[in-house]
């Protein structure tokens, strides 16, 4: 029993509308019998095959195929746990599905094209309640790739996923010509999932000595002028001491002459020298600033 009208290749309308009845006892009417053109997972392959005599049901809520209309056509249908098998008059497996929801979901899909009209308007037509004055039909035909192909086309979905997609027909025209799983393991999906280890926020390279190294770095041009023209400030910290000192500037080209202030102040208030200078190679202590 279908309810799609359009999956008919031959159809006649019943001059007397038979009654289905439910598993809940209500009624609802089949309007038509014919053909449906469908194929069949089987043996790792799809089979083209007709299905004969089916109902047209509108008012189903899905497609049914009962058992005991195969059963009248010849065929065999076994039932082991949450596989069901269907064979041929020669023994041979034509159908496989799963349970589902307590119902056996068959792996069936519908041989014909879908067909999508797209229309187009003229960008300059005032009177929006004509119709447009013509179409453009495209015919969308099955894709048939690889497990491991789907999987990079998909933007590297989970395989379960993708085998739910073509298993519960939730994508029309997709078809997996394998289903065993990659050799190799995927290295995008394994780089993507690797964990970072957290940044520690205590060093093990501490200076012992002040001004044995020295971290520095320029904040600039500031949105909104300091008093008297301040555009940029630039900082000096000692990784010994954790001193700090902040000085303002009015250009970038200031720098060199900051940092000379600053390394002469610290050796006449310390008696030290400043042995290494740190910074994020901003640009700010090119030879051209300094």
């Amino acid at each position: 029993m279908c309810l799609y009208r359009s999956w008919f290749t031959q159809f006649s309308p019943l001059s007397k509308h038979t009654k289905v009845i439910l598993g809940d006892d209500s009624t609802i009417f089949a309007m038509g019998t014919g053909r449906v053109k469908v194929r069949m997972f089987a043996n790792g392959k799809w089979v083209k095959s007709i299905l004969q005599d089916d109902l047209y049901v509108p008012d189903l809520h899905g497609n049914l195929l009962l058992v005991s209309h195969l059963a009248w056509h010849g065929t065999k249908v076994c039932f082991l746990s949450e596989n069901c098998h269907v064979y041929d008059k020669c023994k041979s497996l034509i159908l496989k599905g799963r349970l589902h929801n307590d119902l056996y979901v068959m792996r069936m899909q519908i041989d014909s094209p879908v067909i999508a009209k797209l229309a187009i308007l003229d960008t300059h037509l005032k009177d929006t309640s004509q119709p447009p004055s013509y179409a453009l039909t495209s015919c969308l035909t099955s894709s048939s790739a690889l497990l491991d192909l789907w999987h990079h086309h998909l933007g590297h979905l989970h395989i379960c996923t993708i085998t739910r997609m073509v298993d519960d027909n939730l994508v029309t025209g997709m078809d997996i010509s394998n289903c065993d799983p990659p050799a190799s393991l995927c290295e995008p999906c394994l780089e993507g999932k690797q964990t970072w280890d957290t940044i520690s926020k205590v060093t093990s390279m501490c200076a012992k000595h002040i001004l044995s190294r020295m971290f520095t770095d320029m904040c600039g041009p500031l949105p909104t002028t300091f008093h008297r023209g301040f555009r940029y400030f630039i900082t000096f910290v000692d990784d010994s001491s954790c001193y700090t000192s902040v000085s303002p500037l009015r250009e970038k080209s200031e720098v060199g002459k900051l940092l000379k202030v600053f390394i002469a102040r610290a050796k006449l208030e310390t008696g030290q020298h400043v042995k290494i200078l740190c910074s994020d190679g901003g640009g700010e202590y090119m030879a051209s600033h300094i």
